[in-house]
């Protein structure tokens, strides 16, 4: 297997099985491939993703067939993308896309070169629409019609267009683990491992850049670094959770949230975390071993699900609620493609449910914190708003905050902080 045999084999996991992109990029990168191959793998499967509608609209002068196989589309989608894209070579990249073709559809070689030779030859030609309207927002920006639609409603043009043309930067977002290492001591160790790290807007936020395998790295696997975004982190905080705390987390795999609450208050946190898969609930487990986090229990529990022996029993409860994700998909551009507008009615009335049995496990005068992923009003202010007139005993104890990909340069994320009286 080549780099782009395996980055087709990763296309087709995520395009048609819904996977996610880092979990299919771990299944199909052969152990075998040296670090070049698997930057290369990572570098053409995200590009294909990011621009996929804009390559599809490229593609399509240039196909004069009807029809054309899965296979051979998504063989062509890469092949574009690397004419269109990235500084590979007009004849690289045609010739490894019909060496390809005859390897998965061996009669439909030729077809695959002449396409991409015109395309290579025409693409400095191609016609994009420029209308502010969301057609034109959907080949330009490369997100599905319905969603250019979505935001344009909501927020307007023109920053619709800059929220969706926002391109992620190519770096690994990682938070520092007070528990187990100091300022000087993780620089000089990313140095080491050879690792550009540029310090974030927040206390111990990093951005790191050529970060891969991290799985097998022994600062990751040693609990001195966790992945966490900025975003999520400048929600933790102002949580303003305080030493001694007794803090429920309802929905907390994988226990990145809890785990740096532990952090903030040097291990003076009693966390109980639930999650409603028993292999999310051992996983969260071995991750707040490896972080060493001392104080937190993980158990399974569906938070929909009212526990009466808990009832009042915590200073601060956590919904980190189920959600669209949409938030992340600058940085996990196939969350674009497996995303449905029914997916966000269906999800917030499970977010209301959620945070309405949720919050009654706070006690008076105890925090309620409501976070999502998510850029949409229906999943975020819509929620926080419609408990807060049915509770009759919460309210903001500051404004609730969207924060944009654009805007902070992390995941779109929103977090509103209440208080019982």
């Amino acid at each position: 297997m080549n780099a782009r045999e395996a980055a087709y084999n990763a296309l087709v996991a995520i395009l048609r099985e819904g996977a996610y992109t880092s979990l299919a990029l771990k299944k199909h990168i052969p152990s075998s491939f040296s670090i070049e191959d698997r930057h290369f793998v990572s570098l053409l499967l995200r590009t294909t993703l990011e621009n996929l509608i804009r390559i599809d609209y490229a593609l399509k002068g240039f196909i004069k067939s009807g029809r054309v196989h899965t296979s051979v589309r998504n063989i062509l989608r890469l092949g574009a993308c690397q004419l269109l894209f990235m500084d590979t070579q007009g004849y690289a990249a045609v010739n490894e896309s019909v060496g390809l073709t005859k390897k998965i559809k061996p009669p439909l070689a030729g077809f695959v070169n002449a396409v991409l030779r015109a395309l290579d030859k025409g693409k400095h030609h191609i016609e994009y629409p420029k209308g502010k309207d969301s057609e034109s927002l959907s080949v330009n920006a490369s997100y599905p019609e319905w969603i250019c639609e979505k935001y344009i409603s909501d927020f307007g043009w023109g920053f619709a267009k800059d929220l969706l043309t926002y391109k992620a930067p190519a770096t690994t977002n990682v938070r520092m683990n007070t528990l187990k290492t100091d300022t000087a001591s993780f620089l000089a160790e990313m140095h080491s491992l050879g690792f550009q790290t540029n310090e974030g807007s927040i206390p111990d936020a990093y951005a790191v850049s050529g970060l891969t395998d991290i799985e097998n790295i022994d600062v990751f696997k040693e609990g001195r670094i966790a992945i966490q975004s900025q975003s999520a982190m400048r929600a933790v905080l102002a949580m303003d959770v305080k030493k001694g705390a007794k803090l429920l987390d309802c929905c907390a795999a994988p226990g990145g949230k809890s785990a740096y609450l532990a952090s903030l208050t040097e291990n003076e946190t009693k966390i109980t975390a639930w999650d409603i898969h028993e292999h999310r609930v051992d996983m969260m487990q071995k991750n707040f071993e490896r972080l060493g986090v001392a104080h937190a229990m993980a158990d399974i529990h569906d938070a929909c699900e009212f526990e009466p022996a808990l009832e009042k029993q915590f200073d601060v409860v956590l919904v980190d609620a189920p959600c669209s994700a949409m938030g992340l998909m600058a940085h996990h551009p196939d969350i674009r493609y497996t995303r449905k507008p029914e997916d966000i009615e269906s999800l917030s009335h499970l977010q209301l449910e959620i945070l309405s049995v949720s919050a009654r496990y706070v006690k008076p005068g105890g925090t309620l914190a409501y976070m999502t992923c998510s850029i949409n009003k229906e999943e975020n202010e819509n929620i926080t708003d419609a408990f807060l007139s049915s509770s009759g005993v919460f309210a903001y104890s500051r404004p609730p905050e969207t924060l944009y990909p654009h805007l902070c340069g992390s995941d779109g994320f929103y977090f509103a902080i209440m208080r019982r009286q």
